[in-house]
């Protein structure tokens, strides 16, 4: 049984553990605010050029198939060479890439779990196929490393701002991937934010766009100086928009999985504490009630 002065230790543990919880749970809730703005602000955006890239594509893009395009993301790399129909082209996937978006720390509940879990699910669901490993986020690539996962490209230590040279040396790189043909298909799987405490583990294609039947033309838009050169442009625009929204999700969901844990947690510090104070005060009770015992007996035994 624990004396009174192993529980007055306790006691003080776990208040000091409460105070770390309860910071770490409104460090969490601020940086929430301002990640849950961007995720929700880059949606429409990403949608948007979705949207216009299929209804260009559906507007006669067999005639551009074979016309090259090059684009590069960071300055004084090679441009990467390709052509707008291996852009567009809904192939059958036999290699396909799995883009894992995790966080770089824990102390979030079962987050990681759950986009790992997706994961294999996603690799035994496609075993007929040879699946590519990519990570993002330092505990999705500590957890594939150790069980000697091979892993084609991984990257840690993402700022939560989301520097944009950053995004766009990440997405080159997935881009670089595909072209290459090292995979066919790009597929991430991270968790999308809903509300405050709320995500959704998601898989989403990269660089899905299929053409929209009956597109826009060129009698629809005016494209100055042609469609050609508009691809050029904004295919790289939007595949560094559709990364940015993963990571800004991302972000936003692993803050709010955070928030929600270390609330959690210093719940269960605030019921702990409890039961140590309520068996401090019953051990404190009963030594005053022995000690007052032997002052009466004593006074008892001199009458």
């Amino acid at each position: 049984m624990a004396t009174l002065r192993d529980i007055k230790q306790r006691i003080r543990a776990v208040e000091n553990i409460r105070k770390i919880t309860k910071a770490m749970q409104l460090v969490a809730a601020a940086k929430l605010t301002r990640a849950q703005s961007r995720a929700h602000s880059l949606r429409p955006f990403a949608d948007e050029l979705d949207r216009l890239l299929g209804g260009l594509a559906g507007g006669g893009i067999e005639e551009l198939a074979d016309a090259p395009i090059e684009f590069t993301f960071v300055p004084g790399e090679q441009p990467l060479h390709t052509t707008l129909g291996h852009i567009f082209s809904q192939h059958e996937v036999r290699r396909p890439g799995i883009v894992v978006v995790t966080s770089d720390r824990g102390l979030c509940g079962a987050f990681n779990a759950n986009l790992i879990r997706e994961a294999h699910n996603f690799m035994r669901t496609h075993s007929e196929m040879d699946c590519k490993l990519i990570t993002i986020g330092k505990k999705g690539y500590t957890f594939f490393r150790r069980r000697s996962t091979p892993i084609l490209y991984h990257r840690v230590g993402v700022s939560d701002r989301l520097e944009l040279d950053e995004i766009r040396e990440i997405t080159g790189r997935l881009l670089e991937l595909y072209v290459k043909g090292e995979v066919d298909a790009l597929y991430f799987i991270y968790a999308r934010s809903i509300r405050a405490a709320l995500y959704k583990v998601t898989t989403q294609k990269f660089m899905s766009i299929p053409p929209v039947e009956g597109g826009t033309t060129d009698d629809t838009y005016i494209i100055e100086p042609g469609r050609d050169e508009l691809f050029a442009n904004l295919i790289p625009l939007f595949a560094t928009s559709q990364v940015l929204s993963v990571l800004a999700d991302s972000f936003a969901s692993a803050y709010g999985a955070q928030m929600t844990a270390m609330q959690q947690a210093t719940k269960n510090a605030d019921e702990k504490l409890n039961d140590l104070v309520i068996e401090r005060n019953r051990q404190r009770q009963a030594v005053i009630t022995k000690e007052l015992a032997e002052i009466v007996g004593g006074a008892e035994a001199l009458k």
